[in-house]
């Protein structure tokens, strides 16, 4: 009797320490030992046994045996989804398994500005280390069906991605909104201006947008360009002279530049360019297919930001004198 009483006595002791040493296990495992946010990618094919080999090699977490018991009691090794995640100091083991069987994965935001090239779009991306560069510019274009002039195709807004995603579809989702965009804005146009097909509102556009950065001065620019179409004048636009320059632009420009010798130069050519100079906002598509009705053929700045506008060339001379007089 009194060895049976021992023997019980003993093995609640046993049980006691056992259930101690489990618990204290769990309280210093149950956190992610990160001093400051990191992100952490689960690939693609991944086990439950891999991932915590990989946080424990980067001593992220303490006890592999911990992270992937507590997985298998979740059912989280069957339901594991790969992509990115973000730890953080105050996040648990518990809550990072929810987060990988869940699939909650870290988002970017990439924000396209209005009135860049592709060129720029493409080394913005590229340089970004929430997405993956997949290739040269020209085989992102093949590969979304873009043909050149690219310029123009990429509609300029904040987007969101799951962090890790390709350039390509960035691209991608940055042209279908654009076309779905210009449809709209195509099918409802001002039907009397001379431009004969969707790309020429954007390349339009572009010459807009680089003009001015004030939307209620858009129109009035298109109603410009748009009355010298009709005219036959050249649209004389210095925009166009600068793009047509690249890498040799150095500011100012000079009338020599005027005279560069290229299809984009609108100071030698009649005519819109044979593409858009850059991407395009909302607001400079809309003033291209539905500019003001005015009688202004020319417009000058007035180094605020805004323009003079002139319905006669000695006006324009006039404001040239007032606005650019230089001492």
């Amino acid at each position: 009797m009194y060895l049976t009483t021992r023997r019980k006595l003993f093995s609640r002791i046993i049980a006691s320490a056992l259930l101690l040493l489990l618990i204290a296990w769990i309280l210093t495992s149950k956190d992610i030992l990160v001093n400051q946010p990191q992100i952490f990618q689960v690939k693609s094919g991944s086990s439950i046994g891999e991932v915590a080999q990989e946080l424990s090699e980067k001593k992220i977490i303490k006890s592999k045996r911990f992270f992937t018991s507590l997985s298998r009691l979740l059912n989280a090794n069957k339901k594991l989804k790969s992509g990115y995640y973000e730890l953080k100091p105050d996040t648990s083991i518990f809550n990072f398994i929810n987060q990988i069987s869940n699939g909650e994965v870290l988002k970017t935001k990439v924000t396209l500005v209005e009135g860049k090239t592709i060129q720029y779009y493409f080394e913005q991306l590229d340089k970004d280390p929430s997405i993956n560069s997949n290739g040269s510019l020209e085989n992102i274009m093949k590969s979304i069906g873009v043909k050149k002039p690219y310029d123009g195709w990429f509609y300029p807004e904040t987007y969101i991605f799951n962090y890790g995603e390709s350039i390509e579809n960035v691209l991608k989702k940055s042209h279908e909104t654009m076309k779905v965009k210009l449809a709209e804005l195509w099918e409802n146009r001002d039907k009397s201006i001379p431009l004969d097909s969707p790309y020429q509102a954007i390349i339009l556009a572009s010459l807009i947008e680089n003009e001015t950065a004030l939307n209620n001065e858009k129109p009035i620019i298109s109603g410009v360009f748009i009355g010298r179409l009709n005219s036959n004048m050249r649209l004389q636009t210095d925009p166009t002279v600068i793009y047509a320059l690249g890498d040799q632009y150095k500011p100012p420009l000079t009338r020599s530049d005027l005279k560069f010798d290229h299809p984009y130069n609108t100071y030698r050519n009649k005519g819109l360019p044979p593409g858009a100079i850059s991407s395009v906002g909302y607001h400079s598509l809309f003033a291209a297919l539905h500019p003001v009705k005015g009688s202004a053929l020319y417009f000058v700045s007035k180094k605020d930001g805004s323009h003079a506008f002139a319905e006669t060339y000695d006006e324009h001379k006039e404001n040239i004198k007032k606005y650019l007089k230089t001492n």
